[in-house]
């Protein structure tokens, strides 16, 4: 069984002491985003990422099983137009075929039951890019424990076994790697 967040702890994403080891405006300089763009931040959660996100893109989609996140991001949301809320399943994302460009996975990837049927979902609603950032399996001040982290070179492994093909790898967190990935052919 892969470890779950428990929802209920939700505040403990937004704690301003994570800009220290996730920060915002690194993630920005790597992951590029633009007003052309049509992003879904998977795993979404409260919206760490997604309300700074919202604010550089066309279109977000804030995705997440949980529909307590879902409403927690929401609420913090109120504001920004260009949002829309979905609740998924773990193998089924309710969007059309490539209808977004770019994918974010930020801190979720360990959390996954099915990767191989998940990344298939991600990649089928996904035009160009799949950006995967998750926690290095070293002692980190929050975090899942340690023996649910996935090290880097297995993630990449997968990934790369699964067809997709690894363009940047950055190491701006100090307790996450940070992949962007093209989509695969289908």
């Amino acid at each position: 069984m892969a470890f779950k967040f428990p929802e209920e702890n939700w505040q403990v994403l937004l704690l301003p002491e994570r800009q220290s080891w996730q920060n915002l405006e690194d993630f920005f300089k790597v992951a590029k985003p633009n007003k052309e763009e049509v992003w879904a931040d998977i795993g979404c959660g409260p919206g760490y990422f997604t309300i700074p996100l919202a604010e550089r893109v066309k279109k977000l989609y804030a995705i997440d099983q949980s529909g307590f996140m879902l409403d927690r991001c929401r609420e913090r949301a109120k504001s920004l137009r260009n949002i829309e809320y979905i609740q998924c399943g773990e193998n089924r994302i309710p969007l059309e075929d490539k209808s977004v460009n770019v994918s974010l996975l930020a801190n979720l990837f360990h959390e996954l039951l099915e990767p191989k049927a998940f990344m298939e979902e991600v990649n089928r609603i996904t035009t160009h890019r799949i950006i995967l950032i998750d926690w290095h399996p070293i002692p980190s001040p929050a975090g899942p424990p340690l023996e649910d982290r996935i090290p880097e070179e297995k993630v990449i492994d997968f990934m790369q076994k699964e067809g997709f093909k690894l363009i940047e790898s950055h190491a701006i967190f100090p307790y996450h790697y940070f992949l962007i990935f093209q989509t695969k052919e289908v």
